[in-house]
Order: C-alpha cells, then structure tokens, then sequence
C-alpha cells in the first residue's frame, strides 16, 4: 500500500511540473504572438508617416521598435528586415526579435507567473497533508476501535492475562547484569553512587536498585519503566552505564562494559528473570562486537525448566519435539511448522522455545541437542509423502561450530528435494560474524536448505540480506510483537519491516503472538503470517515423539 501510495504521489508531482512546463510554453508562445501583431501594426502606420513629404524620420522612429538601417551592435542577435507598403509604396525597416526588445516584460511576466505556481503548490501540499493526517488519524482509530472492541478470548493460562493488566497499570520491570573491567576507587560507595547517577537519566522510573555481586558485576533492578522504549533499553542502559563509568574510571572503553538484561513483570518467577538475564550477559560477553544482549520474559519462560543436564534429558527421553505450524493470516493455511521442544517430566509437562532452553547448555551439550532435534526432524520426514517446511532455531555456538556442520552435511543428504529445512539465526549474529559463518552459509547452500533471519527489530539492515540468496524469511522480534496494540513506535518499526520485506520478496513472520488484540493488529499493519502461544496453547496436551 505504501510503495502504490508513494508512485501515485510521483504521478501526481510529474503531471504538476509537466502542466507547468506547459503553461509557460503557451504563455510566452501568446506573448510572442500579441507583440509580433502590435509591432506589424506600429510598422504599418510609420511607413505611412514616413512617406509624407516633412516627415522628421527620427522624431518618428524615436518612439518604436523600427530603424532605417541594420544595428550592428550585437553579433550573436541579427535585427529582422520587414517590408511594409503604403500609398502604393514600400519602404524597409530593421527590428530586433520580441523576445530580446520586451525582455523586461517577459521576465517579469514570468516570474509572476511563477510567483502563483509555487503558492498554487504550496496551498495543495498543505490540504494534502492536512487531509492525509486526518485521514491516517480516522483509521488508526477505526483500527484501534476494531481491536479493542472485537469479542476477548481469555488465554489458556491465567498468568498471561495477569501480564497484558500489570502492563497496562506500570509498564516493565528491567533486571540487568553488568560486568565492569574497570578500575574505580576503592573508596567510593559504588552501589549509592551509581545509583544517583543513573537516577537523573531514568527520571520516569518508578524505584531503582542497584547491588554489588563480586568485584566490578552489579546488579540493576528497574521497576515501572515507563521512559524508556523497551526494545531498546539494553542500549540506553549500556551508555548510561557507560557515562557513569567515565565519571568514576576515566578511560573507559566500550568493550570494558558487559551489558545482559531481561524485561518481566512482577508476577514473573525470579529464578528465571535471574538466567535469562545471566544468559544474556553470557552472550555479550562472547561477542566482540555487541556489549549488551536483552532477552524478554514471554509465554515460553512462565514455566521453568528442570535443571538437570540436557545429555541426561536427551538419554532418559525426557524431551519431545512438537511443530508449531506458521499459518497465513488471510487464508488459514499452514505454510511451515516450526519446532519446539517439550518437557515429558511427569511433574512439569511445559511447551519450551528451543532458543530458551539452548542458551544455558555449554558447546558440547549445545551440539548434542542440536544433532538430536535434526535428527528427529530428518526421521519424521523420511517417512513424509508431502512435500512440507521446517524451521528450527539452532543455538547460537552451532552456527561457529564446524563440528556441526560437517556432520549435518553427512547425515542430511538423503533427506528428499519436497522437504526444506530452515535454520534461524539472529539478525545481530547474521550481520556482525559474516566471516565465521562462510562454513555455515556453505553446508546450507549445498543442502538447498534455506536461512531465516530471527529477531529482527528493524528495518535499518533488511538490504543487506539480500547478498545471501538463501535467505527465505524475517521472523519479527518478540519486543515488536508483544503489546503491539496500543505501542505506536513498534507499530511504526512493523510497518517499515513489512514494507521493505515486500519490495525484497522476503516474507515476514510475527512470533510469539500471544493475544487475540496482538494478532488482529498485526493483520491491520500488513502482517501476512504468524505463530506463537495464541495458536499453540493446547499443544502441551498432547503426547508426541520422543527422542529416540
């Protein structure tokens, strides 16, 4: 809708300037026209005068555009030659072009003429714009009315519900931990003093915490954030941090701070508030180039997870994989199934989000529960007739992992040409490790399997997918899904991302949509498909394949 919207206005400006360019071609073509005809009358009536026997030939001359003789005082302009007869004789006079002896006029006229187009355009962009307000601000409310009063399905478990009103009263709760390499005054109430200082940047927050761990980690806790864009607060957070630091420890550099957050609410477990922001910090502390990692609490997490090693969960079958299938919001159709993993414990039967139960296993517990899921996969689809697209998110160490990747080349080769696997990987990752993932990008292009692109939060770097033809998708983050109803700025970072995803033919997924509200609005902006916990609410019921 934008990209007709945006051609029809270029119409529009085209035929504008095109009347114009008109106008002034049959305005100046008249002009011409007039003085040529006033100039052959002027030239007719002094040829009569100047055949009278006392004719003064200058006084006569004097007042028009006519001479006797050729001036030569140009060489570029040559006077035209007219012959006018009176009384049965002709006489010859020179005259310069119209143009060139009225040049006062036709600038003058001209300018004024362009004195009116401009205000002319001026006063139509104005009521264009004004009209366009109007009218973006009519359907942005039908569209908020439209979700708002549409009938509300009351979600399978009641946390969520307690979630969407503790949001609505105050806002999010933000638990960070830092690692500081920073040498600061031994002398110097750290906890109290950061806390002041971070206190004049977040001005909206409701309390602010601030705790020592261990010598340079400290612990930040942030509740009613209110101020503060939460898809980007692990960046504010990280250069208020920063500030701070060149307060206390003159010299600081970027890469000395080690930023990993989690947003949640406070009905949410702590337990997991505390590994998911571990495991964020976890992750920025890996890479190189990214010091700050945020995870976000959704309806994958409310549960935990048991803390036994995953090679013990993977032999004792205690994990089950599901699809969760990806439908077209406008036909209803599955176009691809995403997998998750399932706890089979008696005493905590939970749906899990692979990527969340992945970031908390070291490198080789990573690759073994990789290799079991792709594993399962490659058996179920084996005995597949249809032709079907599975997504699997894999974990982060995998993709630098060569390990893995050699082995999938061996072991997914005889998988069918009906059958397409897509690995996701994380916008930051994708963009930031190009080098280490030639290995990766080479075992997929050789398998004809395809890259999704995972967690993206705008649309700043969509045209640098485009140098990979393997890439087959967008996934939308979490942060821009969840309360995407009444949030204006994710509702903007939407449409830019499902506005250039169409012109690149990359299609673009909503995860994790949990509420009706969310999924409805998601298909007023242009969202094509989605999955999450709003379809799969009931899938933790059912008994699926295990492992082995």
């Amino acid at each position: 809708m934008k990209a007709s919207q945006f051609q029809f206005s270029n119409y529009v400006s085209a035929l504008f300037y095109a009347l114009c360019f008109m106008l002034f071609i049959i305005f100046n073509s008249g002009l011409n026209l007039v003085l040529q005809h006033q100039n052959k009358q002027t030239g007719i009536e002094l040829a009569k005068q100047l055949q009278q026997p006392l004719a003064n030939e200058q006084q006569l001359l004097a007042n028009t555009p006519f001479t006797l003789a050729p001036d030569k005082v140009s060489v570029y302009i040559k006077q035209k030659k007219h012959y006018f007869s009176a009384n049965s004789k002709g006489i010859l006079l020179y005259s310069w072009p119209t143009w060139y002896a009225y040049n006062y006029l036709f600038i003058i006229m001209n300018m004024f003429i362009l004195a009116i187009i401009f205000a002319a355009r001026r006063f139509i962009l104005f009521k264009a714009t004004k009209n366009s307000s109007v009218t973006l601000k009519r359907k942005q409310n039908d569209g908020y009315k439209k979700v708002c009063h549409t009938p509300r399905i009351k979600p399978t478990q009641p946390v969520l519900e307690n979630v969407v009103k503790e949001q609505k009263i105050i806002g999010y709760n933000i638990f960070a931990l830092i690692q500081c390499e920073c040498h600061f005054d031994t002398n110097t109430d750290l906890p109290a003093t950061l806390k002041v200082l971070l206190a004049k940047d977040f001005t909206n927050t409701a309390v602010i915490s601030v705790k020592q761990l261990t010598a340079g980690k400290f612990a930040f806790t942030f509740t009613g954030v209110s101020a503060i864009d939460k898809k980007s607060c692990a960046k504010y957070l990280h250069q208020y941090m920063l500030n701070a630091a060149h307060i206390l420890a003159p010299r600081v550099a970027d890469e000395s701070i080690k930023l990993g957050l989690c947003t949640y609410y406070s009905n949410a477990d702590q337990v997991m508030v505390y590994q998911l922001a571990r495991s964020s910090l976890t992750l920025s502390m890996q890479s190189r180039v990214q010091h700050y990692h945020q995870l976000a609490i959704n309806c994958s997490h409310l549960q935990m997870l048991n803390k036994n090693p995953v090679t013990q969960r993977v032999e004792k079958q205690k994990l089950a994989i599901l699809f969760q299938p990806v439908y077209e919001l406008d036909s209803g159709a599955i176009i691809k199934h995403h997998v998750l993993i399932k706890s089979s414990d008696k005493a905590n039967k939970q749906l899990f989000n692979q990527d969340y139960i992945s970031q908390f296993y070291n490198e080789d517990e990573a690759l073994l529960l990789d290799q079991a899921v792709v594993i399962q996969v490659k058996k179920l689809l084996l005995v597949e007739k249809s032709s079907s697209v599975i997504s699997i998110k894999l974990h982060p160490k995998n993709w630098f992992n060569s390990e893995f990747w050699c082995w999938l080349s061996k072991h997914m080769s005889e998988l069918k040409s009906l059958h397409t696997l897509q690995f996701l990987i994380n916008e930051a990752d994708f963009l930031n490790s190009q080098d280490r993932l030639q290995a990766a990008f080479s075992t997929i292009t050789a398998l004809n399997f395809n890259i999704v692109i995972d967690e993206v939060r705008s649309s700043k770097s969509i045209f640098n997918f485009t140098h990979n033809k393997q890439i087959a998708g967008l996934n939308l983050a979490h942060e821009l899904v969840h309360g995407i109803d009444h949030n204006y700025l994710q509702q903007k970072s939407v449409r830019g991302i499902v506005h250039i995803g169409k012109l690149l033919s990359l299609p673009v997924v909503a995860s994790s949509v949990e509420t009706y509200q969310e999924l409805q609005f998601l298909k007023v902006i242009g969202v094509s498909t989605a999955q999450g916990g709003y379809f799969s609410g009931l899938l933790p019921d059912f008994t699926q394949v295990a492992f082995h």
